[in-house]
């Protein structure tokens, strides 16, 4: 334990069982993304079972601040050894391809600048690292965990789009006439369509015992768009497909999941996996059924209606999250970055590293 102007920071190990209490007491406190939720935490610490040490940092003697630290030594191009310490990762891509989004310090508001800085202090103390890699976070929080001793790499970064669903609640409007001329008129023709074709509806469901049968399905539409290899459809990492079963099983008992369904007849051709955390709706991924006749969108319409249910259901945002996409673009607004960044000591590696990404990147 050391303290560093005003902030007392300790890292170490903790039992699994030991760790919910903390972080629900601080969540209470902090509302954070839901990324950072003690249901999104206990189901990673149960499933994964990381060999993890809890970060706390204290004010004046009360907590205000929790992290989940894991160290695994990295091997890139073959030869370069390194040792990465990570908030909220393991460093496994197996188990890093759930994809959290919002990472961070779990902290208390009005110390939101200045705690992450006394964390990187104390961290220099140690001689057991050589980068910390956060990610993903936001561009505007990666600043505040920087320091002059390191230097910064953005490994890489993703575009954020969400829905203001308050701003339109205020202005009285329907979430279709906030949308451009082209793209009310491409859902309104593909509800046509479909419509000549059969009864279309949208529902919602919230249990487990409706959305695991659902399961299935939506996996296989979303393999069938990203693929089965490695780093593609998630559906095909036995790691990934554990931790979401868990989670929905976690999340639906807490009210934190739902499955938004547009149905065709009896049949659904499309699904969207949503978390709902604190007024906030986060998009987290679909399986869509796709159709040769391009004017056929079911991705928009079930969007739309999703975000119109999200709308009158009295939330004020709905998150369509990392990751540039033409359908973001056109039924959301900008809502900043995501980076995943590498906080590095001056190794000469790391160093080496940098050059050459520095010469790929002018000669490309």
């Amino acid at each position: 334990m050391v303290e560093l102007d005003r902030y007392t920071v300790s890292i170490e190990a903790f039992e699994a069982a030991e760790i919910l209490p903390l972080w629900q007491q601080l969540e209470h406190r902090v509302k954070p993304h839901f990324f950072l939720s003690a249901c999104w935490v206990s189901v990673w610490v149960e499933v994964f079972q990381p060999e993890v040490q809890v970060v706390r940092i204290h004010c004046d003697h009360q907590l205000i601040g929790l992290g989940l630290l894991t160290c695994r030594k990295q091997v890139r191009h073959g030869v370069l050894s390194s040792r990465v310490l990570r908030l909220g990762q393991t460093g496994i891509p197996s188990q890093d391809q759930i994809w959290i989004e919002y990472n961070d310090l779990l902290l208390e508001p009005e110390h939101a600048q200045q705690a992450p800085a006394a964390f990187m202090r104390f961290l220099m103390q140690r001689r057991d690292w050589d980068e910390v890699q956060l990610g993903a976070i936001l561009e505007g929080r990666a600043r505040y965990f920087t320091l002059p001793a390191l230097h910064s790499v953005v490994q890489w970064s993703a575009p954020l789009y969400r829905v203001d669903l308050l701003a339109i609640r205020r202005r009285q409007s329907r979430y279709l006439d906030t949308l451009s001329r082209n793209t009310r008129y491409q859902i309104n023709r593909s509800e046509r369509l479909y419509n000549g074709r059969g009864k279309l509806v949208f529902s919602v469901a919230r249990s487990a015992e409706e959305i695991l049968p659902l399961w299935q399905r939506l996996g296989a539409l979303h393999t069938a768009r990203w693929g089965e290899g490695p780093g593609q459809s998630g559906f095909a990492n036995p790691d990934f497909v554990q931790f979401h079963r868990a989670l929905i099983n976690k999340g639906c008992g807490q009210n934190r999941v739902e499955f938004c369904l547009l149905w065709l007849d009896d049949e659904p051709i499309g699904m969207l996996y949503n978390f709902v955390y604190r007024k906030r709706v986060y998009f987290y991924l679909s399986g869509i059924s796709y159709e040769e006749d391009a004017r056929c969108k079911p991705g928009l319409v079930l969007h739309a209606r999703a975000i119109q249910h999200y709308l009158d259901a009295g939330y004020d945002c709905y998150d369509f999250m990392g990751g540039e996409a033409r359908y973001k673009q056109s039924l959301g607004q900008p809502g900043g970055q995501l980076q995943q960044i590498s906080l590095q000591r001056p190794r000469l590696a790391l160093k080496l590293e940098q050059l050459g990404r520095k010469i790929k990147s002018w000669v490309q």
